[in-house]
Parts: structure tokens; C-alpha cells; sequence
């Protein structure tokens, strides 16, 4: 029997090989043996840090909401008219000038300001009551529509423009204003009306202190901003002044008052016969006797002339047709 001999090597080597390892892990002597890290404290260099400090917190609490405050300017009447006084009473807005003023600040200007605006309404002697206008309330919430009153009263010693609110109404509901809003409503209407006075009485004062041009005036009868029926010319406001006053008397018209600075003269006619309406080329035309006014527009460097009758109508049709060309051929001279 023959025995097989292995080199010890060869043997040492299945030895290492064939022999199991009893140990789950090839190496767990970190995992038991190793200890956590550790961690020194922050060197913060002598500086303190602290928490979070409420001392100046806000409070929490529930607030409600209040009602809309109105950031708008008080409007409140302004006394505007050299030597003036202005106030509001609680219902209506005024203010109170001297007599001689009364040519320049009046109710007929005001409804004359009324009609440039297109705004409606009704007069009556020294009073106005305007229709349904936003005027003053354009800013207000909704559709804001009122009705104003305008008087004019006086006396020997002052007299005095006062403004105040018949009706309003807020998208079709009547309502009553404030008293607030009362002042509002009534101030801005007086403050701007006496204040687009003031600035017509300044500039056509302003016009009548500038020298004259001459030559020849070119004319046109045309329907102004207020659709009225009016005589158009191509010179300025003094010159047009001047040769209104000499054509006017040549036909029947005669100056009773007149105020420069406002381009206002209060007539009276007395109707010429049929012969002397002839020299100016035309038919005499359909105007009784009586009291009549005058008003120039200043345009710039141009002007306009409207003739009204006693009640604040200007004179339309064939009445102005033929008032006007005669007009023309005098002041074109």
C-alpha cells in the first residue's frame, strides 16, 4: 500500500483555505471597541449671545377695520373779490362784496357760466335753480348728482352771491349731505364761478390798457360755444370796444351803462325807420323797443359780440342775420 505524501507546504495552504471562519465579521474590533467623538465649546471671544428678547413685540390682538376717511381738502368759500367777505353758514355758501362790484359779479354772468357748461336750469329775477348736474361731486362715490340754488342779494351798503343744495341724489336715491359735504358741494361751485369772473374781468381790463391796432376789422357771423348766433371779428378786445360804441348808436342802440372790464354794455333801442335800415344794405329787423345788452368775448387776438334782449336771450334768426351784416359794414369801415 502506497502512501501519498504532500509537501508541507501544499498542506499549510489547504489549511488556510479549508478551515471556516466562526466570526460573522471579518474585522468588528472598531465597532466594539470604538468610542464617540466629543466636542469642545464655541469660543465666542468674549461675546455674549443671547436669545431672542420680546420686549418690543408687537401685540397680537384683533383689529376692525373702521369707516373710509375722506382725504380730500376741505372746500370752504374763499374770498376772492378784493374788499370780500366769504363764509358758510351750515346750509349756504356766499360771499359779500361792495355795490359797485355788482357790474362784474352778478347772477346774469352766473347763469351765463351755467349755459358755457351746458348745465340747464331756470331763472327768476335775482334767482337760479339748476337741473340735475355732477358738478362739484365728481369725485364723490357712485353717480353724485345735485341740484344747486343761486341768488344774488344786496342793499345799498354790500351786496352778496350765495350758493346752496336744493336736492342730491346718489345712483337715483335722494339722500341728504352732510353738512361737510354741503360746504363741499356749495364752496366748489361759488369759489370757481367767482373765480372764472374775476380772471374775465382781469384779462379784458388787461386788454383794454393795450394800445390799438388800426386797419380794417375783418368780420363773420358765426354760432359760439353757446350756440347763439354772434358776430365774429379779427381785432382785439379794446379796438372791438371802441367801434362797437361808434356803430351801435347808428343803429337805434344807445349806451345806458356799460362796465369796460367785463365787456358789458346795457342798451336801449329805439327802432330807425325803414329808409335809414336801407343805407346798410339790409331790412330792418324784427326788434322792439326797449332794453337790450351787449357782451364781448375776448378770443386771443380776435373777439366776439353777442346781443341779448332784456331777458338774457341773445337775438336769433332774421333779427340777428340782419342786426349783424349791419354791424359789419359800420365797424369794417
Amino acid at each position: 500500500m502506497k502512501k501519498c505524501l504532500f509537501p508541507l507546504t501544499v498542506l499549510a495552504v489547504v489549511a488556510a483555505t479549508g478551515c471556516g471562519n466562526t466570526s460573522p465579521y471579518a474585522n468588528d474590533s472598531y465597532e466594539k471597541h470604538a468610542s464617540a467623538p466629543t466636542f469642545t465649546t464655541i469660543d465666542t471671544a468674549g461675546i455674549q449671545i443671547v436669545g431672542q428678547n420680546d420686549t418690543y413685540a408687537l401685540p397680537e390682538t384683533n383689529v376692525k377695520k373702521g369707516e373710509n376717511m375722506d382725504i380730500r381738502p376741505p372746500a370752504v368759500p374763499m374770498a376772492i373779490i378784493g374788499n370780500s367777505v366769504a363764509q358758510f353758514d351750515g346750509e349756504r355758501a356766499s360771499i359779500i362784496y361792495s355795490p359797485e362790484k355788482a357790474s362784474v359779479y352778478n347772477i346774469q354772468q352766473m347763469a351765463r357760466l351755467l349755459e358755457e357748461r351746458s348745465i340747464k336750469f331756470t331763472a327768476k329775477d335775482n334767482q337760479i335753480e339748476t337741473d340735475w348736474t355732477n358738478f362739484g361731486a365728481k369725485m364723490d362715490p357712485g353717480e353724485t348728482l345735485l341740484r344747486y340754488q343761486i341768488n344774488q342779494v344786496g342793499n345799498q351798503e354790500a351786496n352778496a352771491l350765495v350758493v346752496s343744495v336744493l336736492e342730491a341724489k346718489r345712483d337715483e336715491i335722494l339722500f341728504t349731505p352732510s353738512q361737510k359735504e354741503k360746504e363741499r358741494y356749495t364752496s366748489s361751485l361759488l369759489n370757481q364761478f367767482v373765480g372764472e369772473l374775476n380772471a374775465d374781468y382781469q384779462s379784458q381790463a388787461q386788454a383794454v390798457a393795450t394800445p390799438t391796432a388800426s386797419g380794417p376789422i375783418q368780420t363773420a357771423i358765426i354760432t359760439d360755444s353757446n350756440n347763439h348766433p354772434a358776430l365774429a371779428m379779427s381785432s382785439e378786445f379794446q379796438q372791438s370796444w371802441s367801434k362797437l360804441g361808434e356803430a351801435l348808436p347808428q343803429l337805434g342802440f344807445e349806451t345806458e351803462e356799460e362796465t369796460i372790464g367785463r365787456g358789458y354794455r346795457k342798451l336801449n333801442y329805439k327802432p330807425l325807420s325803414q329808409t335809414e335800415w336801407a343805407r346798410f344794405g339790409v331790412s330792418r329787423p324784427d326788434l322792439e323797443d326797449g332794453e337790450y345788452s351787449m357782451q364781448i368775448s375776448a378770443h386771443g387776438k380776435q373777439s366776439s359780440v353777442v346781443i341779448s334782449d332784456e331777458d338774457g336771450n341773445a337775438i336769433s334768426g332774421d333779427a340777428a342775420q340782419a342786426l349783424y351784416q349791419a354791424l359789419a359794414r359800420l365797424i369794417g369801415k
